[in-house]
């Protein structure tokens, strides 16, 4: 057997000793490429978790077009950044259909661009698109929330002194008024039809007359989810004829509203009842007392607008 020279052996071994180095270092070239493929993977999973899939409309649209879901292209938006009330495919489906599952006609309310996020504010239904006789009305003697905002979906409701409760107008978007960028205390807007502005006035004169009650805002928690509250309260009689015989009242709302107060009959009478039990000069007076310091307020938000305005 031929002796292997010191020159080829000491060869033989750098060559051994740099293919296990080069094993070693690729060994570990492949241990940290597989970590970061892990990692990589981790990041991209958590970040596809923390997507929501979101409408967004394929084409732009003016307002007053009549949307349907085809229109719509799902897309995934991170859920920290898109609007909270950013429209799915379950939430159109919600504003879509009523309650009986009837099919309701969604209507755009403003222009909206092509690739925008959709959201339920952007949308209403025919039923619900702003007639004729719709004002802007202002009101400070209603008790609002206090983390009340502007764009905040809300109910106003009166509750009785018996502790009975209803609802005088549903499902409003609120615009707190403001003097200078600060939110007023006290004075909001709302957008009301002719029958609904005579039957807040209605309510606004029986809270005044009976002490203890109350007239008050409730928000709405997911106000495109939720559908819109059915109102209980009924006026007098005196208001209900003036809602019938009123002009501007629109005619398929003063139907609605007719069959609404038949149906609710019984809460008039309730209020009939607690209204029996107050001395008519007594009434006179809460009135009178609750519309000056209605006018009043009226009043000193408006010279602290115009002084902001200076």
């Amino acid at each position: 057997m031929a002796t292997m020279n010191p020159l080829e052996r000491k060869a033989r071994n750098s060559f051994i000793k740099g293919l296990v180095v080069a094993g070693l270092i690729g060994l570990i070239g492949i241990i940290v490429l597989v970590i970061m493929l892990v990692q990589m993977r981790g990041e991209e999973q958590a970040r596809l978790d923390a997507q929501k899939d979101v409408y967004v409309l394929r084409t732009a649209v003016q307002s007053g077009t009549v949307i349907t879901q085809d229109m719509f292209t799902t897309v995934g938006a991170d859920a920290n950044v898109a609007p909270s009330d950013a429209l799915t495919a379950s939430t159109f489906s919600t504003l879509a259909y009523d309650e009986e599952g009837n099919e309701l006609e969604v209507v755009a309310k403003i222009d909206i661009a092509a690739n925008t996020i959709v959201t339920a504010n952007m949308l209403t239904t025919s039923e619900n698109l702003n007639t004729d006789d719709v004002r802007a009305e202002q009101y400070n003697m209603i008790t609002l929330p206090a983390d009340l905002e502007t764009g905040d979906t809300v109910d106003v409701r009166l509750r009785m002194p018996d502790g009975t409760n209803y609802i005088v107008v549903s499902k409003k978007q609120v615009t707190v008024l403001d003097n200078a960028g600060i939110p007023s205390v006290n004075t909001i807007s709302l957008e009301l039809s002719e029958g609904e502005i005579l039957m807040m006035s209605n309510a606004i004169v029986e809270a005044y007359m009976m002490e203890g009650s109350m007239l008050y805002l409730t928000k709405y928690v997911e106000p495109g989810m939720q559908a819109q509250a059915i109102t209980t309260y009924v006026p007098t009689a005196e208001v209900q004829n003036l809602i019938n015989n009123d002009p501007n009242v629109v005619a398929q709302a003063k139907q609605e509203l007719l069959n609404r107060f038949n149906a609710y009959n019984g809460n008039r009478e309730n209020v009939n009842n607690e209204l029996s039990g107050i001395d008519p000069d007594d009434r006179a007076g809460s009135v009178s007392s609750g519309t000056t310091t209605e006018a009043s307020d009226a009043q000193d938000a408006r010279q602290s607008y115009l002084d902001s305005m200076q």
